[in-house]
């Protein structure tokens, strides 16, 4: 279950198991600080233990069979639970499961929901799936934290916000908290505008790779080339960069078939996963393209891939492509 359902069904009453499932770390946080509340426990009083440190498997039946010697029961936050996702033997962790009056939170990144051990959380406890938020919800996100706040945002503002953040495919709710965290603290009028989040707003840590496709978009050769030979400086950006580019160009080729279709705003939203604003962008900004130019490119950057994974291509190709991308010609 999300977060808000997850919480919801906390406020009912406390569970024994919890499994804090998912690559979002700021909802599994959020979960902890909630069970732990509901328990009127701390950090400090509960066993932690990390399953990453080659931990054994007994060792951690061990405490969910304990007994408690200075508090009514003994609370178990278990990281890195691996055993969720691979094959092995948890015969005897489900068996101590299925009769513990302990509590225990498992946290994991790619739990296997087929698996006996996942059904019995599922069953006896609480599921937490802590998916991170994608571009196309930061929209939904922001109307519902200004909310919160107290706080409006003009279509403007609103605009500005979006345009620095939703070119992401997935953002870290952290950072998104932490800048509304500063932007509620900056702006004491109810209304925030466009020229306080350029004052106070920081850019996400990847978006400095961003840029590249920014200056792509609006046909700036030598800002991209420039943007791009002091991305490589480090080798290992280029499969990055690589990347970026081809979800860029895949999504253009995208937007012209369903522009050519006739296709809504709506549907393009939904299929190429952005926002609405997002999806608009890329439509005009694929018009500027013949398809034939942004299929050979496609290749290009497949070919590039795979010759840079063996080392015999890299940031000379790269660059050539660049310029292509910028000048819309071959």
């Amino acid at each position: 279950m999300k977060i808000k359902e997850f919480l919801k069904e906390l406020e009912k009453g406390l569970k024994n198991i919890y499994l804090l499932n998912g690559a979002e770390n700021y909802y599994k946080e959020q979960a902890i600080e909630k069970i732990l509340t509901k328990m009127k426990m701390t950090r400090q009083e509960i066993f932690t233990l990390d399953y990453r440190e080659k931990l054994p498997l007994t060792e951690i039946i061990n405490l969910i069979e304990s007994s408690t010697l200075f508090s009514e029961k003994n609370v178990i936050l278990v990281k890195n639970a691996k055993f969720f996702e691979s094959e092995g033997k948890t015969e005897k962790l489900e068996e101590s499961l299925s009769k513990t009056t302990n509590y225990v939170i498992f946290m994991t990144e790619k739990a296997d929901k087929r698996r006996k051990l996942y059904k019995i959380v599922e069953k006896l406890g609480l599921v937490l799936d802590a998916e991170p938020i994608k571009s196309w919800e930061v929209n939904d996100w922001l109307s519902e934290k200004l909310k919160i706040l107290g706080k409006n945002m003009n279509g403007q503002a609103r605009r500005f916000f979006l345009d620095r953040i939703e070119i992401l495919p997935e953002i870290s709710l952290f950072y998104l908290e932490n800048e509304m965290k500063k932007i509620n603290e900056y702006v004491s009028e109810k209304e925030i505008k466009v020229e306080d989040l350029a004052k106070i707003m920081t850019e996400p840590p990847e978006m400095s790779n961003f840029a590249i496709i920014e200056a792509i978009n609006k046909k700036e050769v030598e800002k991209a080339v420039g943007i791009l030979r002091t991305q490589i400086r480090e080798e290992n950006k280029i499969p990055l960069i690589n990347g970026l580019l081809v979800r860029n160009v895949r999504q253009m080729l995208l937007a012209k078939n369903y522009l050519k279709r006739g296709a809504k705003i709506e549907e393009m939203t939904k299929n190429l996963e952005v926002s609405g604003f997002i999806a608009k962008k890329i439509s005009e900004v694929s018009k500027s393209y013949t398809t034939q130019l942004l299929e050979d490119i496609f290749l290009e950057l497949a070919d590039l891939d795979y010759n840079f994974k063996i080392g015999r291509e890299g940031a000379e190709k790269l660059e050539k492509i660049v310029i292509k991308l910028s000048k819309r010609r071959n």
